[in-house]
């Protein structure tokens, strides 16, 4: 039982490192409670997401569904990049629970489109496991959310890392979402694929 929990833990890291910018990110731009939680939210709903797909089996996700294809998530980010960029100058005294629920559907699609390298991660992984490392995997997995979420609101907070993100974030957000689309749809040869059909 002691691998498995070692096992989850290396498979979670190797898999999240690169959401932990993205909830940096996200934390610079939550100001109340509801906000954060819902940062929290969408990082458990997304991965959970991942999670599922990926317990449906190696059969479903990778021989039905070709690499592209789910390269095609790609094109999420780079959507939410661009209604950032369009954003911009939209009010600011929206309501607290309308920027929440924002907050949390941006933060779960993001989630999910980023997974193309957990799903090719977890499948192979899930297939070697029993019901009972399931379930622990899936108390690791949780512990290791709530541990990345409590990181990236301690570094937003970060009094020279705060400024520079309250300075630049409505530049910066959109051209993460953009630049991770443009990786997803390049890491997983949607690129190639669509030019191949022209």
């Amino acid at each position: 039982m002691q691998s498995v929990v070692l096992s989850a833990i290396v498979v979670f890291i190797s898999t999240s490192i690169d959401d932990l910018v993205l909830l940096i990110l996200f934390h610079a731009q939550a100001k109340t409670r509801a906000q954060r939680a819902s940062i929290l939210a969408g990082q458990i709903l997304g991965i959970g997401m991942l999670v599922a797909i990926s317990l449906l089996g190696s059969y479903l996700a990778s021989r039905m569904l070709e690499g592209w294809v789910i390269g095609l998530l790609g094109f999420i980010p780079i959507i939410l990049g661009i209604k950032a960029m369009m954003s911009k100058d939209v009010e600011k005294n929206e309501t607290t629970t309308i920027k929440a629920k924002s907050l949390f559907a941006t933060v779960t699609l993001v989630t999910i489109a980023s997974g193309g390298d957990n799903l090719g991660i977890y499948i192979p992984w899930f297939v070697t496991l029993d019901s009972a490392s399931v379930m622990v995997t899936m108390v690791v997995f949780l512990a290791l959310i709530l541990l990345f979420w409590a990181l990236g609101y301690l570094l937003a907070n970060q009094s020279h890392i705060k400024a520079l993100l309250s300075r630049f974030s409505t530049v910066l957000v959109p051209v993460v979402f953009l630049v991770l689309g443009l990786v997803i749809l390049s890491e997983n040869g949607t690129f190639a694929k669509l030019a191949s059909l022209f």
